[in-house]
């Protein structure tokens, strides 16, 4: 029972008795050296290297010719889903969907993304989106020249990067348009950024 749970959450599927036997013959080795907690131990430690967890494993339809066009099925939907919203795993709710078939249903795969997109793990995407398009995340490597910009100090650094994710989150939050990331007049700021920027 605990590795059929763990499985399916670790490999965001339905699992089968074929997923589950390897496990079971780890955890029955780990007991037969130490104890319950050892076996499961042993279990988990084998479920966390398989690819069925490391990877996003995507199998075409059997007979697809390459390059076809397919509807994803609702586990892979679920998956897709996850990781760009939450840069995790799908939770039980989106799994329950995804073994029901309902995921496809465009009503409810509406509901699930405002679901997800109103739970806090949806930060991820914004930091996640902005540190990799943005380049946020290569901000703390920029050395700005100190003759030219004596004023600059962390304490700025730290204000750029926070007004830029706050800037980022409020347009995709608010559902603005994507154009607004370049042309918007307004942005966020705190003393020192308004100071830099010579905002009352």
């Amino acid at each position: 029972t605990i590795l059929s749970k763990l499985a399916r959450r670790a490999f965001r599927r339905s699992v089968t008795d074929a997923d589950i036997r390897p496990l079971i013959a780890f955890y029955q080795r780990g007991r037969a050296e130490g104890d319950f907690d050892h076996g499961i131990e042993k279990a988990l430690t084998a479920m966390l290297v398989s690819p069925d967890f490391l990877f996003r494993v995507e199998h075409d339809p059997k007979g697809s010719a390459p390059g076809t066009v397919y509807r994803l099925d609702d586990f892979a939907l679920a998956s897709r889903l996850s990781f760009f919203l939450w840069s995790s795993i799908p939770d039980d709710q989106l799994l329950n969907l995804a073994e029901q078939g309902k995921l496809k249903d465009a009503a409810v795969l509406q509901q699930q993304v405002g679901r997800m997109l109103d739970d806090p793990k949806s930060q991820a995407l914004v930091d996640n989106f902005a540190g990799q398009w943005l380049y946020l995340r290569n901000l703390q490597l920029s050395r700005p020249d100190p003759d030219e910009f004596p004023e600059f100090n962390e304490s700025l650094r730290q204000a750029f990067r926070t007004e830029t994710s706050l800037f980022f989150q409020n347009v995709f939050r608010e559902d603005h348009s994507v154009l607004e990331l370049l042309d918007a007049n307004y942005t966020f700021l705190n003393q020192r950024l308004a100071q830099h920027y010579g905002i009352p």
